[in-house]
């Protein structure tokens, strides 16, 4: 009987996604902690969720570089979509926001990302454990300014099929183009480590996220109905 159910399910959900992709919109107050939407790639110990947010702190000891907390809410790959990011701020060290991609012609490389610090753009290589490198081998197309903010109440971040469009409380900050990043495979949180000499700790806070038009197609939504199914 449960697995009539469970085909029923799928049935219904191909007979309302078989028009077309819809967008999608998701939120997370950071109320709870939510593995099945958040993986933390590198050390886990630098992340938590509490008190309605997200958290990060870094220990000088744990030399953490570009440790990645990876939203795995839903399949990649994405085109189109906008992030919002509340009460955005770092104290005595880097915290952005990430995209990246691979790409076919260097599988073996660490991903490609464009991170969306508090203060500047860069365009780096890590694998979200660590270790991290410049480009080198690809042009970055991020423009070289520098902000002077550590806190932002608002972090906007527009994308669609390798155009960026940034703004920082309600106003323009940067927009570019780089055609390699027509789509993108990971998006997260990053912490680069402690930036202050002779400082030991450094933390960093999310109040909320939400991301919007994701175009999320039938089949992606069958998957991930199915696999939540699963595990019930």
């Amino acid at each position: 009987m449960q697995t009539i159910s469970k085909i029923l399910v799928i049935i219904f959900i191909l007979f309302c996604s078989s028009i077309s992709i819809s967008a999608v919109t998701w939120h997370d107050d950071f109320d709870t902690e939510n593995p099945k939407a958040w993986h933390a790639v590198g050390n886990d110990d630098v992340w938590k969720v509490e008190d309605g947010f997200l958290r990060v702190e870094i220990n000088r000891d744990w030399e953490a570089q570009y440790d990645l907390y990876q939203l795995i809410a839903f399949p990649a790959s994405y085109r189109d979509f906008t992030v919002k990011i509340k009460n955005f701020g770092g104290d005595k060290l880097r915290f952005g926001f990430c995209v990246g991609r691979h790409f076919p012609d260097t599988p073996e490389e660490d991903p490609f990302f464009y991170v969306f610090f508090l203060d500047e753009i860069r365009a780096r290589r890590f694998d979200g454990k660590g270790s991290s490198h410049p480009f080198q081998i690809r042009l970055s197309r991020e423009p070289r300014v520098r902000w002077d903010t550590d806190i932002l109440t608002e972090m906007e971040l527009h994308f669609n099929s390798g155009n960026f469009l940034l703004f920082a409380d309600g106003e323009f900050r940067a927009k570019f183009r780089d055609a390699n990043f027509n789509r993108i495979e990971i998006l997260g949180f990053v912490v680069e480590g402690i930036t202050i000499a002779n400082e030991w700790i450094g933390e960093g806070w999310v109040d909320s996220f939400t991301i919007s038009g994701l175009n999320i197609s039938p089949e992606v939504k069958v998957t991930s109905t199915w696999a939540q199914l699963k595990r019930r």
